[in-house]
């Protein structure tokens, strides 16, 4: 019963924390039935007394007592809490170095930011606590991979049926797939990941082409499909760099190729299937017309110079915490780039921090190749490339979350069948004991 017990507290964990982190600063207000009735600098205002009526702040709350209910079947490992305690220590240096930055911050009101960074850090280390089991690493991939598939879903059923409705539900913002009062490149983000995750999966599994596997490549294709639908050339970019990724830390596996050569086949028919002549003509005209002839950067080009620019004039340390919207006389909030923004407000401390965190990261679980490290990194990968594209440090969040769930994939124990091809396949065999020993034990 008290096995039950944890095992269940791990999959409510899970799921919460699936739904926590890929919610963002989404409130209720964004679900309003007309579109032209919601109050969009409300939804967008940077008052950080409103964190405590939206959906994030809760969900981390219900998080900190199942983190601990779940923690007490005892599967979590020094090997892990070592490791964990590095990554975890340089992540939360980033973090105290940023709120110090304020002190010379020429933003009066900073705090908001000041938050995101707190709930940020408070999310890491609950998922930091929760990774030291075994168990609540398996949960975590299959309850996210649920609710990826439910927006996925309801995506695919808003472009076949919501969007000729014109309600906030689903929208075309100048032919730009948007759901529930999201932006169009926060859907991109999440469409990307449902499609790296069904080609991990599909990877996954032992044998030759099973339903399961095309089902999960179909997926797959109409992820990719409604991806384009959004327009987020960003999101395109970090799905391809999640798919390198994923080719690397499996030391290019053949299946890998395979399988994505059946994702793009599949496109051929997809795109006929969901989209209407309009939808395809809109997509051509973006990324193909837009972005390739013309060479139209939706101004990121002029955020980029203009953040390196700030960058120079305070080099090591940087202009302080949301100094970005100040130092470029309100040009926007953030330079949609999470490097560029780490170099404006805390300088080059800041983004070595950050490359320390990843050099860690990458090594870690090299070290340690299992499906569910290879995933997590490969996630941390895609949200990489977004987040040099559009959102700020707290849309990158999970960059440090799927980080931290691979280093606990990496370093503890995991079965056979979830081991990489190369290592399931070609490990080391137990060698023969002289006599008097055990198997496997070898004399000095």
């Amino acid at each position: 019963m008290f096995v039950q017990r944890t095992t269940l507290a791990n999959y409510v964990l899970a799921i919460t924390i699936a739904v926590l982190i890929l919610i963002g600063r989404w409130t209720l207000q964004r679900l309003s039935v007309d579109p032209d009735a919601v109050n969009w600098e409300l939804v967008g205002q940077r008052d950080i007394t409103s964190l405590a009526i939206e959906p994030r702040f809760w969900l981390l709350i219900i998080c900190l007592p199942l983190v601990e209910i779940g923690r007490l079947s005892g599967q979590d490992t020094n090997s892990f809490r070592n490791e964990a305690g590095v990554s975890l220590r340089l992540f939360l240096v980033l973090i105290l170095y940023l709120f110090a930055t304020i002190w010379w911050s020429p933003n009066e009101n900073p705090y908001p930011k000041a938050a995101d960074l707190l709930l940020t850090a408070m999310t890491v280390i609950v998922v930091e606590r929760a990774s030291r089991n075994m168990e609540f690493v398996k949960a975590f991939w299959l309850c996210l991979e649920f609710v990826l598939l439910a927006i996925g879903g309801f995506a695919l059923y808003a472009q076949l049926f919501l969007v000729a409705d014109l309600t906030s539900a689903a929208m075309l913002d100048q032919g730009r797939l948007s759901i529930l009062g999201g932006g169009p490149n926060i859907l991109g983000r999440f469409l990307g990941m449902l499609c790296l995750l069904m080609v991990a999966r599909s990877l996954n599994q032992r044998g030759g082409l099973s339903w399961s596997i095309a089902l999960r490549i179909l997926v797959a294709g109409v992820a990719v499909v409604l991806l384009l639908q959004t327009g987020s050339r960003g999101a395109m970019v970090a799905l391809l760099l999640g798919l390198f990724a994923l080719l690397v830390v499996r030391r290019v596996d053949w299946r890998l190729i395979a399988v994505g050569f059946l994702v793009v086949l599949s496109l051929v028919y997809l795109f006929g299937a969901i989209l209407d002549i309009e939808a395809i003509q809109g997509i051509s005209d973006r990324w193909v017309e837009s972005t390739l002839q013309e060479g139209y950067l939706s101004n990121r080009d002029v955020l980029y110079d203009v953040a390196y620019e700030l960058w120079l004039e305070a080099p090591t340390f940087g202009g302080g915490l949301d100094s970005f919207p100040v130092n470029s006389f309100g040009l926007d909030n953030y330079p949609h780039n999470m490097v560029l923004e780490l170099a404006v407000d805390g300088g080059i401390v800041a983004v070595l921090l950050l490359f320390a965190w990843g050099g860690h990261l990458i090594a870690k679980t090299w070290n340690g190749r299992n499906y569910y490290s290879e995933i997590g990194l490969s996630m941390s990968a895609l949200i990489f490339g977004a987040g040099m594209f559009s959102g700020d440090f707290y849309d990158c969040r999970l960059v440090y979350i799927f980080g931290v769930v691979a280093i606990a994939a990496a370093t503890q124990d995991v079965r056979a069948s979830d081991a990489l091809p190369d290592e399931a396949e070609h490990g080391d065999e137990p060698t023969a004991a002289p006599p008097g020993l055990p198997q496997g034990v070898t004399a000095e």
